[in-house]
């Protein structure tokens, strides 16, 4: 995919800056200077056996994200020989003179990246030729339904709450899965706490939430089948979801709040590609939208009528 063939040139850099931009503490305290001096005191003595020095524990940070990207690349369908590629680093590091002269890197590269594009390639319309598979089988299970979209989903308990429409806020339990089982998200994995999903348009969920969410009631638990179109397709935004891969989630509506998307309540899911289905915004949402838009305008039209009769005066 495009996003990557800008890798080769940024990978170093990008380990760098990753390095020295590490993710803010989630604990505000850790901010205090006695927190501070408390983490500088701690970190010798809590480095591994072998780094205790600041310039080993540097050069494991850096060469820790420079793996990190190189297994992006792997996973994207990049192709390394990791010997070789820790020779170069060598020779480079010791000032040799390297095997490949630079007007020979141009042509190298593009072909690696012809070659990771056709992998990736390749490997989406695999991915895509046995999720329809799957789906084929899947819809003739016991219990499971199929929308006009192609979205399927299995009642595991039915809720007895509201059902949520477009303009309401829900709180969601969640584990998704790819069709071979592999876990790649879940409230689990961020803290157990419910996730807040605002039912709006442009709310940045896949196509198959929005349209799931809204077959459901609180305190109900589906099982859902959202095919790679209602996914993420070929744009994913993890090597965790392979490009076109078929989404299974197990769901439960925790709670509906009424409304609480109009109002702003919610937040955007993470990594998550904008939905694109054609929702119907509530009715006199659309009235009420133009209302509030005309309103500042027809407050600045009375200023300037004003104005000009102070000016007349």
């Amino acid at each position: 995919m495009k996003r990557h063939t800008l890798f080769p040139l940024a990978v170093l850099s990008a380990c760098i800056l990753a390095a020295c931009n590490p993710p803010p503490a989630s604990n505000a305290a850790s901010g205090t200077a006695a927190a501070a001096s408390s983490s500088a005191s701690s970190s010798s003595a809590s480095a591994p056996a072998g780094l205790e020095s600041d310039t080993k524990q540097i050069s494991y940070v850096l060469g820790s994200q420079f793996g990190r990207q190189l297994l992006e690349v792997k996973d994207n369908g990049g192709e390394l020989d990791i010997k070789v590629l820790l020779e170069a680093v060598q020779d480079r590091f010791d000032g040799k003179e390297p095997k490949i002269k630079d007007e020979q890197v141009p042509e190298i590269m593009q072909k690696f990246v012809k070659n990771m594009e056709e992998a990736t390639a390749k490997k989406a319309e695999e991915n895509l030729e046995k999720g329809e598979k799957f789906l084929s089988e899947n819809k003739d299970k016991a219990g499971v339904k199929t929308t006009e979209s192609g979205l399927q989903y299995k009642i595991i308990k039915e809720g007895t709450g509201d059902s949520p429409v477009m303009g309401d806020g829900v709180m969601v339990e969640y584990t998704g899965k790819l069709i071979d089982g592999t876990e790649f998200d879940s409230t689990k994995q961020h803290g157990g706490e419910p996730f807040p999903v605002p039912l709006a348009k442009d709310n940045g969920l896949i196509a198959g939430w929005n349209e799931a969410l809204q077959l459901m009631k609180e305190g109900g638990e589906y099982t859902i089948y959202i095919p790679a179109k209602l996914a993420y397709g070929k744009d994913s935004p993890t090597p965790k979801i392979p490009a076109n891969s078929v989404l299974v989630f197990d769901m439960k509506i925790v709670k509906v709040e009424k409304g609480a998307a109009k109002a702003g309540a919610g937040s955007k899911a993470k990594d998550s590609k904008p939905a694109k289905a054609d929702d119907k915004p509530a009715k006199g949402e659309d009235k009420a939208a133009a209302k509030e838009a005309d309103q500042p305008a027809k407050e600045s039209k009375e200023e300037a009528v004003k104005e000009d009769g102070d000016k007349k005066k």
